[in-house]
């Protein structure tokens, strides 16, 4: 009898292995591997966002790293086994299996230079928001981080920066104000709209019986025409008639500062000067989930890291995070990451990257 030779089985062997692996390795890697580094991507940037808001309120410097490419290579391993004699007739029992190992290549580009500076340091468009309040997000939302005055009534100017010792006093009126903006928009009675032939941005009120009583109200605390029904939209403008609407928005940088005041401290960390404590008129400490930001975005602390954190992150040996069940702080939260992407999405460092292999 002839058999074949160890050779003959072992190319055998390989190809009928190679052939097996190679028509459904590419399509399990990717399946396996995508939902993993794009599920990595996002908590770590997300970490990132937070970890800046808890430096901000410890007057600590802020760093943005952009996950610049990932790369990953894939190496196949073989193995197969053959027994048996080959001077009998016992046949040859032939055994394989098939593995592959990923090694990734992780780039970061940092995010700095003139570019990124100006992009955190400009006020966001009207054009941005106005966007956002058309794609689904709430005015209230919106315009309660990114606007610091329309036609002088302030969402708590003194909060665009660091924390401020003297508690805000200019927020009680915008409340109400944004409140019943509120209201209208939901009903579909605000309509902004770009004018064709001024190219000027309007907002024209719609004329409802049952809503007369809240355009009245607006247009009184606004000091608008009561006899007019749109109005131009304008920023920092000198125009001061009864015809136009003056939206002051704020940095991006600014909207940072401002959520960053709604982060908990530990009583030591206070005693000890690390953070400034606002306070009110009386001396006791201002609630800062007052403000039209602080009511719809809230950072908790803790001493041990938390099991219901949405996000968390260890800072000064304490753990910050926001928890899963607080809806609002994550609308606001991913509002943020949104902003950040359209205010310096565009912004690229020119300088080197940092490139990590994983192994």
């Amino acid at each position: 009898m002839i058999m074949p030779t160890y050779p003959k089985i072992t190319c055998l062997l390989l190809t009928l292995l190679l052939a097996s692996g190679c028509n459904s390795i590419g399509p399990d890697h990717l399946r396996s591997t995508h939902p993993l580094y794009n599920a990595a991507i996002v908590d770590s940037l997300n970490e990132q966002f937070l970890s800046n808001l808890v430096r901000l309120h410890y007057r600590d410097p802020t760093f943005f790293l952009d996950v610049a490419s990932v790369a990953a290579t894939m190496r196949l391993r073989v193995n197969g086994t053959l027994a048996g004699q080959v001077d009998t007739d016992t046949p040859l029992t032939l055994g394989a299996d098939t593995s592959y190992e990923t090694y990734p290549t992780i780039s970061y580009a940092p995010l700095q230079g003139e570019d990124f500076v100006k992009s955190l340091l400009s006020p966001i468009s009207i054009d941005a928001l106005l966007a956002l309040t058309g794609s689904g997000w709430s005015l209230k939302r919106v315009f309660g981080l990114c606007v610091e005055r329309i036609n002088g009534i302030q969402n708590a100017p003194s909060a665009s920066g660091p924390n401020p010792t003297k508690a805000p006093r200019h927020f009680h009126e915008w409340n109400h104000l944004i409140e019943v903006f509120n209201r209208l928009e939901e009903d579909h009675i605000i309509e902004a709209r770009l004018d064709p032939k001024t190219k000027t941005l309007k907002v024209e009120f719609q004329s409802m019986p049952e809503h007369e009583a809240d355009i009245r109200e607006i247009k009184s605390i606004l000091k608008l025409d009561q006899k007019l029904s749109i109005f131009n939209i304008e920023g920092d403008s000198i125009d001061r008639s009864a015809e136009t609407i003056r939206i002051i928005t704020r940095p991006l940088m600014s909207t940072f500062f401002y959520l960053s005041h709604r982060v908990d401290v530990p009583v030591e960390h206070q005693k000890a000067g690390w953070v400034t404590v606002t306070k009110n008129e009386d001396g006791s400490a201002f609630d800062w989930g007052q403000t039209p930001a602080g009511k719809l975005f809230h950072v908790k602390e803790s001493e041990d890291k938390p099991e219901n954190a949405y996000v968390a992150i260890p800072y000064e040996s304490r753990w910050y995070y926001i928890t899963k069940d607080d809806l609002e702080s994550k609308s606001t939260f991913l509002l943020l990451t949104q902003l950040f992407r359209l205010q310096a999405g565009a912004a690229k460092s020119i300088g080197p990257t940092l490139t990590i292999p994983v192994r």
